[in-house]
């Protein structure tokens, strides 16, 4: 007698849910199917019972295809942990600025380096390599601002068990170095603009808080150090409301995203997590035209709240977890439209 079935072999991680998932069926498609065949010892309620090893599946369901899909491997559930890797991590960035009709393009090399175990916590240090810039900002002032900036390099973490960043570590000897390129930039450099810069920086530099606030805007930092490393229930996604930093001098945007691990490694064996959102701030047109943190300005028909979209793909290793390569896209819909483009590639280890 013809068989009317396919047997599928459980595993340990197998849920309900997940092989819903896998067979592209509902829980109670899923569950009513395999009652048909059952014994009572082995029906299924809203969960598999303990001592149930093979499910029945509808033989259209090519059961030996199914099982050799390369699946991610989880700590436990769907739970992705972070594993600081002990050697050094060099990536190649790059950074594209679309503002009005003009692009800037940023590249440089970042190196990540693991320092140590801090309690839960992670503390790295971030160096940045061989900048290269769009020849429109080859000016004075972009020039001394480049320089201002390796002031803070290298610059050292302390990362959260989830990977989100939690305070720098070094300001100390960020101190330090201020004050050796303090006097070298007042001796290079000349004029009243010039030394409100030095100034600005300075005021910045003293006040750790301010000096967090001020670079963890930097894009880089704020995308590789995201909230990668949590569990994504048995769903595969979260939710959650999440800050950009889409225009440099304002406070960052507001978006509620959603972050999808899929649970099979990609064609080249990957894990992938995709992340999409869409702005929820508060802030009108107006608001952005006068470089306001907060929303003060009415919405009104003339004066609307501003779209704006959040997009990013990470691919990881899927034995480490490390971070492989990085694509973002991030915008803001004002009348003169603001767009960041990031692309992160780990080029060597």
């Amino acid at each position: 007698m013809k068989t009317k079935y396919n047997t599928y072999s459980l595993k340990e991680k197998d849920t309900l849910i997940s092989i819903s998932k896998e067979l592209n069926k509902t829980p109670i498609e899923v569950a009513g199917f395999h009652n048909i065949f059952a014994d009572e010892d082995n029906y299924i309620g809203t969960t598999f019972p303990s001592n149930l090893k093979e499910l029945y599946v509808p033989l259209s369901i090519n059961i030996k295809e199914l099982e050799h899909t390369p699946k991610v491997n989880f700590d436990y559930d769907s739970h992705l942990s972070l594993k600081p890797s002990k050697k050094v991590l060099l990536y190649q960035v790059e950074k594209e600025i679309v503002s009005k009709s003009n692009t800037y393009t940023l590249k440089f090399k970042t190196e990540i380096i693991f320092i140590k175990n801090s309690g839960v916590n992670f503390v790295f240090d971030i160096n940045k390599l061989d900048r290269k810039k769009d020849s429109s900002l080859d000016t004075i002032l972009y020039n001394l601002l480049e320089e201002l900036d390796q002031v803070f390099y290298p610059l050292q973490l302390l990362i959260s068990e989830k990977g989100e960043l939690l305070e720098i570590t070094n300001h100390n000897e960020i101190l330090k170095n201020w004050s050796t390129l303090k006097t070298e930039l007042q001796e290079k450099y000349e004029g009243e603009v010039i030394e409100n810069y030095i100034k600005y920086y300075e005021k910045n530099i003293t006040d750790k808080i301010v000096l967090e606030k001020m670079l963890f805007k930097e894009t880089f930092i704020n995308t590789y150090f995201y909230k990668l490393y949590t569990n994504y229930t048995s769903t595969h996604f979260i939710e959650f409301n999440y800050c950009f930093p889409v225009i440099s001098k304002i406070k960052n945007i507001d978006f509620v995203v959603k972050q999808s691990v899929n649970p099979f490694l990609s064609d080249d064996n990957k894990v992938e997590i995709e992340i999409s959102g869409k702005s929820i701030d508060k802030r009108t047109q107006l608001d952005f035209d006068s470089n306001l943190d907060d929303p003060f300005f009415m919405e009104s028909e003339t004066n609307n709240l501003v779209e704006g979209n959040f997009d990013a793909k990470y691919l990881l290793n899927p034995e480490s977890k490390i971070i492989e390569s990085v694509t973002l896209s991030c915008d803001l819909l004002l009348e003169n439209p603001k767009k960041i483009n990031l692309s992160i590639i780990l080029i060597e280890m």
